[in-house]
Parts: C-alpha cells; sequence; structure tokens
C-alpha cells in the first residue's frame, strides 16, 4: 500500500450523553469507545509502520462528525448563529465526547497521519476561522496551529484524490440542505455575521429539537414521508403537530418575508418537488457523476444515513459511507432499527485506487466487508 484512506461521515456528535446536568436527547453519537479503537486500529501495527516506514494513512472525515445543530446554546436553539455561538457549541461537543478528541490527537500525532474534514450541512459552523482553528489546536499534535496533520475544507463541496476517487458530502444535491459557498454568511440585521442557513438546518433547529423531548427517536426515522403516514394512524396528536410546525416554519422561511433570509422561488420549488419523492440515495446523482466524468472511477457520498456499495456493469462504483447512529428505516429492504459503524477504505498503490465499503466489529473482526 502506498497509501490508505479512511473515508466516515455522520457521526453527529453533540453535547454528550449528560449536558446541563440531564439526560441529553440530542445526543446521537454513542459508539465513542469503538471509535477510539478503530483509530487506534488504522495507526497501528500494520497500518503503523510498513516496510519502507510509517505507513501513510488519512482519515478523511466527509461532513456530519461534529453536529452544531443539535447543541443549545444557553438551552435555545437559535437560527441566526454567529460565531460566538459556533465557539460555545464547539466546547460542549469536545467536552461531551473527551475520549474521541484524545483519539483523534494521538491518531494525528503520529508519523506519517493525516485528518482531512469536509463540512456538512451540520457542521457549517466551521466556515468561521475561529471555530477552525479551535478544533486544529484540539486535534493537532500539541495544539500547533496551522498544522499539516490537520485541515478543514470549507469552501467547496469535493475532492478528488488519485485513482479516480471523487468525495462529496452528498448536502449539495438535496436543495433542502444545500449550502452557499459563494454567500456562507449574512450580515443584514444583526451587529455581526451570522450563517447562512439552509431550509433543512431551521427544520431541525425549530422542529426536531424542540419535538425530540417527546419523541427521541424523531430524527432517526427514514424516510419520513412513511413515518407520517404511520403517525396519522398510530400517534395523530404528536403527528398532526409536527405537520404543523413544518408547514408553518417552511411557510416563514420560504415564502413570508424574513429579515436576512428570503427563500428564492427556484430554490423552493426544487425542493417542494424532492420532498415529494418518498426514498432519497443519491444512488442518480452519484451515477451522473460517474456518466459525465470518464477519469471519475468511484464516487463516495455521506448524508443520507444509507450505507451502499454498488459496482456497475462498467465497473464503475457508488460507496455512500451510512452514519454511525442508530437509525429506524421503514422501507422494505432494511426495515426495522438498526446501526452498522460503515465507513470506505480506499488503498492507493502505483496511482490505482481500491474502493470498499467496511464495517467496524471491534474485536470480532475487527472490521468486515457490508453487504447492502
Amino acid at each position: 500500500m502506498d497509501k490508505v484512506k479512511l473515508v466516515i461521515s455522520d457521526c453527529h456528535l453533540s453535547a454528550g450523553r449528560i449536558f446541563e446536568n440531564r439526560l441529553n436527547p440530542h445526543e446521537d453519537f454513542k459508539f465513542d469507545p469503538e471509535f477510539c479503537d478503530f483509530l487506534e486500529y488504522f495507526s497501528s501495527s500494520v497500518y503503523g509502520e510498513g516496510p519502507d516506514g510509517p505507513v501513510d494513512v488519512e482519515l478523511f472525515i466527509n461532513g456530519d462528525f461534529l453536529d452544531f445543530l443539535n447543541v443549545p446554546y444557553y438551552g435555545e436553539f437559535e437560527d441566526a448563529v454567529t460565531e460566538e455561538i459556533s465557539l460555545y457549541k464547539l466546547e460542549q461537543i469536545i467536552n461531551g465526547h473527551p475520549k474521541v478528541m484524545a483519539a483523534l490527537r494521538r491518531f494525528a500525532s503520529k508519523p506519517n497521519k493525516k485528518i482531512t474534514y469536509m463540512v456538512g450541512n451540520h457542521d457549517a459552523d466551521l466556515v468561521f476561522a475561529k471555530v477552525r482553528e479551535r478544533i486544529i489546536r484540539e486535534w493537532a499534535p500539541e495544539g500547533v496551529f496551522p498544522s499539516d496533520n490537520v485541515s478543514i475544507i470549507h469552501d467547496r463541496d469535493r475532492v478528488r484524490y488519485e485513482g479516480g476517487v471523487e468525495i462529496h458530502h452528498g448536502n449539495q444535491f438535496e436543495a433542502v440542505n444545500t449550502l452557499s459557498f459563494e454567500q456562507p454568511l449574512l450580515v443584514s440585521y444583526i451587529d455581526q455575521p451570522f450563517l447562512n442557513l439552509p431550509w433543512g438546518s431551521i427544520y431541525v433547529l425549530k422542529i426536531v429539537n424542540r419535538l425530540k423531548w417527546e419523541r427521541e427517536f424523531l430524527d432517526k426515522v427514514r424516510p419520513v414521508k412513511i413515518f407520517i403516514l404511520f403517525g396519522l394512524i398510530l400517534d395523530p396528536w404528536f403527528t398532526i403537530r409536527y405537520v404543523f410546525l413544518s408547514v408553518f416554519y417552511f411557510l416563514k422561511t420560504r415564502l413570508a418575508f424574513n429579515r436576512g433570509r428570503m427563500g428564492k422561488f427556484k430554490t423552493t420549488f426544487e425542493i417542494m418537488k424532492q420532498e415529494s419523492a418518498f426514498f432519497l440515495d443519491l444512488e442518480k446523482q452519484a451515477r451522473k457523476i460517474l456518466d459525465q466524468d470518464a477519469d471519475v472511477k468511484t464516487v463516495i457520498f455521506g448524508h443520507v444515513h444509507k450505507p451502499m456499495n454498488k459496482i456497475y456493469p462498467d465497473g464503475k462504483q457508488y460507496i455512500n459511507t451510512g452514519t454511525w447512529t442508530k437509525m429506524i428505516n421503514l422501507d422494505w429492504v432494511t426495515l426495522g432499527q438498526q446501526f452498522a459503524l460503515t465507513f470506505a477504505l480506499i488503498k492507493i498503490r502505483s496511482g490505482v485506487a481500491e474502493c470498499e465499503l467496511r464495517q467496524w466489529t471491534g474485536e470480532q473482526g475487527p472490521h468486515r466487508g457490508f453487504h447492502n
């Protein structure tokens, strides 16, 4: 192996299991020990030293690793998020997962090991310079900033590696969660810049987080449309309130006058069009990239929390790295509650990339191939 890339996404670390002296319903990441073991394994043994010296291993965090949307700011979920608010949230995440933070610094401190982080829709707070500096100092060897071992990509939505591997978080293909890299900050009605959040982030802040105290599983159910259909029969009062709040904030955010945010009609139409579909796994979007660029052999997404590894007849490949959180699936193929600690393992030798979707199993493996 010349190089090894580990691609993970959608771990959704927030303020920890206990926050503000009570059980935290907004914490979705429950696998701190497993993730620490994962980092240790891929920075030691055969991934530590090779015949030619330290093995080149890069941990590529493909968005939504830190979940700023799930951390309240002094009890409130503000939608006008400033750098000060983002820094406060980041400190709560760091304090909530000390073992993970220490494991990431140990990984980055070992010879020829590197961490690259590309933002998704739950960690757009990383567009703030001080927030990026704080997390780099937390993970980099000896807290050095800037660091050759830790980098954060905040100004684009894709990365291309040798061997024809292209990585996207995937939110940019979903109108409801599209970030504006041209205008990531707004300055219209308060005295300091604040995040230009998409409608999907407003939905999490103002609806999901408000109702999770009543139904902790609310943001873990996929697809939402089937959940609503079942809910109208089995849990009608809660479901009606959930739908009402969703419609109210959508109209308020997208169609009505909103200080600092005005919904563009084209984007609003695209949101409504996509939301009419029952299932979204981004496979069509991945296949389009593969068809349009002959140099791209493998496309890797995250975002939709649905692990997938598909090799097409022409030899091209689509991988979705899934999530490290528990999910409740209502589609017929993966019906039920499940979790799969999935990641993409990329081995590059002489410019040729071999990619596969793997599942971390710890002492039993420690990892194995994941099959759809």
